[in-house]
């Protein structure tokens, strides 16, 4: 027969293992996002200058040295890729862990593909607790903004920009087939080149003169950077501000945006004002107007700056007409994105309503 003492040592024996557990698996979550780069600056928007550098303030912009293991600690030795600054390993996010067997087809398709990279999925909750770890030091209104933006799809663009300037490595949508090894994404002539960030073109159209808006467009389902990126950081600024503008605008808080109050995703948080930042990101790393006659038509990979940008082929090819002269596609889009149908459900209230309006005032 058990003691009374003896009773209460296996209650408190079994009341602290669940304890322990818990802690233990905290400690690891946390252990596993100690940021790479601490120091994410928050720009002073009335300046033009890209925000470097561990003060915080606004600097004008010099091109990154090429980093050896002798001069930076944050130095990625990669047998895959030989692109020294980026790590192989892929990045994904999901609502939950609970994917189509569709989409766990694809995303096997990264490792089966290139067995040395890693990957890991973020789900809607794991996602918001990277962001905190990594940002609320140093860019609280980053963490505020992606805790109460309530649209999936602008937290879902937002969140692949955050993920990967904290850590760097590639970002791949659920739909993102790989077709091709990491290793085969850089041609032998930029392998020894500062290479900060790997777009591809989604939409490949020509110049069309200095007053119009930029025509082609990189895609967002699929890109890589280095940690602490300094394109990815004008991107995320750049969203940042573009949302605190609607809300503004709209005078409510960043809760309170929907779809009707802007005209497209594209331009809020997606390819367009990705491909807007990362051009004008260029340009005052070169000190010159960066443009669609910079890649407009490109057969092969070509390095402007520090962005490494991909013929229409290799990330977008039946958006290009699957062209035989750029080479081979690196990855196969299968256009499963989720958040369309929204959208478009979306813009026919907004023409609604704009109907309505104009009957009444009629």
């Amino acid at each position: 027969m058990l003691s009374v003492t003896n009773l209460n040592t296996s209650r408190s024996l079994r009341l602290a293992v669940p304890v322990v557990v818990i802690l233990t698996l905290l400690c690891a979550f946390y252990a596993d996002w100690k940021p790479i780069h601490k120091v994410i600056p928050n720009p002073n928007p009335s300046s033009g200058a890209i925000a470097t550098g561990d003060s915080g303030s606004a600097q004008s912009p010099q091109i990154p040295e090429d980093p050896s293991p002798n001069k930076s600690k944050f130095h990625y030795s990669n047998t895959n890729t030989s692109i020294s600054n980026i790590p192989d390993k892929v990045w994904h996010s999901a609502k939950t862990d609970d994917i189509s067997e569709n989409q766990r087809q694809w995303v096997n398709s990264w490792s089966r593909t290139t067995p040395a990279c890693r990957q890991e999925l973020l789900t809607d909750r794991s996602g918001e607790a990277f962001v905190r770890a990594y940002y609320e030091e140093t860019r609280p209104d980053i963490v505020e903004v992606i805790e109460t933006l309530s649209i999936p799809i602008l937290r879902a663009d937002l969140l692949r920009y955050l993920i990967v300037l904290a850590e760097g490595g590639y970002w791949s949508d659920l739909d993102v087939t790989l077709e091709k090894p990491l290793s085969d994404w850089v041609p032998l002539e930029y392998k020894d080149h500062n290479i900060d960030m790997i777009v591809g073109l989604e939409f490949d159209f020509a110049y069309r003169g200095p007053e119009a808006e930029v025509a082609s467009q990189f895609c967002n389902w699929v890109f890589a950077a280095q940690p602490s990126s300094r394109n990815l950081l004008v991107i995320v600024n750049a969203v940042i501000n573009k949302l605190k503008e609607i809300a503004q605008a709209n005078n409510v808080s960043i809760a309170g945006i929907t779809l009707e109050m802007f005209k497209d995703v594209v331009n809020v948080t997606g390819p367009k004002i990705m491909t807007i930042a990362i051009l004008e990101s260029l340009g005052q790393l070169l000190n010159r107007t960066v443009d669609d006659r910079d890649f407009s038509g490109i057969k092969h990979p070509k390095l402007v700056g520090d962005v490494l940008i991909m013929p229409g082929v290799s990330f977008a090819a039946s958006q290009n007409g699957y062209p035989t002269d750029q080479g081979d596609a690196l990855v196969t889009h299968h256009y499963e994105g989720s958040w369309k149908q929204a959208d478009a459900e979306a813009k026919e209230r907004k023409k609604q309503k704009a109907q309505e309006e104009q009957n009444h005032q009629g």
